[in-house]
């Protein structure tokens, strides 16, 4: 590189010593993939128009019997019908002839042509990664993947006030802010279903008892009351900690997480817990200043994402907390690596294409593709951490 300093003969007679080296300064790492590609649930060779799946929202109604009480038989719809499209991305470059030409030989610092499907590629699941994230039914996102902000939107919070109606209303939502409530009030539609609470009916499991003022997610409900809901951590309510801010000596992190995990074991089978946390880095970093003035970070097991060369996780209740880039800021997703898939209609996830000649501009055409989506089986199995109030 020339220098103000630098003299006209110098200039003339001295070339710069040029590194034939490329440094990639684009590349981040993503977990999410990692684990769904480890757990078999990434799905290639799909078809039709689109994809559905049957959601069973109920079970059939159960009546006392006293061994000769006469029995009635009505048909009962146990299932609803969840449907997502396909979407897909595409990234092109182009190399003219004369480019190529010159491009070649000793005069070659990165050699263009040769690798330039490979970096198209590259540039694909870079941008691919950050997918599980993004609301696909927000506006300017129609060709997006229905990530987890597809289904994880609210409106206002679950009310914690003492006079709510919670004997035959287990959650009473609020739209003005109150810094004690606890849960945000879920509102959203995914897959063409709704996620509120209670949008295809039932509601509490057992009528409450004389001052029982419990709300959802702490009283059980009927299986078609929240069958379709996530769980939406306020982690800025002062009813997880009195100062209800994520970080510091006195943050909400640890109870705001572990109210998501474990409020997520009302669906407990093996397939349905959460199996890691992701936060924005911001968060993870003031969970980790948290837990430094209190415990050890601890770490128990190799088999998670360890096993694929992540440091940065540590486990609280025997789930894994992590960040990535990908996350948008402020806000955390506790996953259940179970209930999610990536669908491809291809047989391999990116699909190349190219070099093809045009004679009319004398260049090679690149591109490569994707043509997918992801099925989160039913949002109950997910919860968000977001800064509510």
């Amino acid at each position: 590189m020339a220098s103000p300093n630098d003299w006209a003969r110098a200039i003339a007679t001295t070339i710069v010593q040029h590194t034939r080296e490329e440094e990639i300064a684009v590349f981040r790492r993503f977990k999410v993939f990692s684990m769904l590609e480890a757990s078999g649930n990434i799905l290639m060779n799909q078809n039709g128009r689109g994809f559905d799946w049957n959601v069973r929202f109920r079970n059939a109604p159960v009546t006392g019997n006293s061994g000769d009480t006469p029995r009635t038989f009505n048909r009962v719809n146990m299932w609803k019908r969840a449907e997502l499209p396909w979407r897909g991305f595409t990234t092109t470059d182009l190399i003219y002839r004369r480019e190529m030409l010159e491009n070649r030989g000793q005069s070659a610092l990165v050699n263009i042509a040769s690798q330039m499907a490979n970096r198209l590629q590259e540039s694909l699941e870079q941008y691919l990664s950050y997918q599980p994230y993004v609301d696909g039914n927000a506006s300017g996102n129609e060709n997006f993947f229905h990530g987890m902000l597809s289904f994880l939107g609210y409106d206002g919070t679950i009310s914690t006030a003492s006079g709510q109606d919670v004997k035959t209303n287990p959650a009473e939502k609020r739209t003005s802010s109150n810094g004690a409530d606890k849960f945000g009030f879920p509102s959203d539609n995914y897959a063409g279903l709704d996620t509120t609470l209670g949008s295809y009916g039932g509601g509490r499991l057992r009528p409450a008892v004389g001052a029982d003022k419990g709300m959802f997610p702490d009283v059980p409900v009927t299986e078609d009351y929240d069958f379709y809901s996530p769980i939406i951590i306020n982690y800025n309510s002062t009813g997880y900690t009195s100062t209800g801010s994520w970080g510091g000596a006195s943050g909400t992190a640890v109870a705001a997480t572990r109210e998501g995990i474990h409020q997520c074991k009302r669906n407990d089978t093996r397939e349905s817990q959460i199996d890691m946390v992701v936060l924005d880095r911001k968060l993870f970093i003031g969970y980790l200043n948290l837990l430094e003035s209190k415990e050890r970070a601890l770490v128990t097991r190799e088999n998670g994402l360890r096993q694929f060369g992540y440091n940065d996780v540590f486990e609280q209740d025997g789930v894994e907390i992590t960040t990535e880039a990908a996350v948008p800021s402020g806000l955390g997703f506790g996953m259940s690596i179970g209930n999610m898939e990536l669908r491809c209609l291809e047989d391999q996830l990116f699909m190349a294409e190219g070099p093809y000649f045009s004679e009319e501009t004398q260049a090679f055409r690149y591109a490569c593709s994707t043509l997918g989506n992801f099925r989160f089986k039913s949002p109950r199995n997910f919860f968000l951490l977001a800064p509510i109030t």
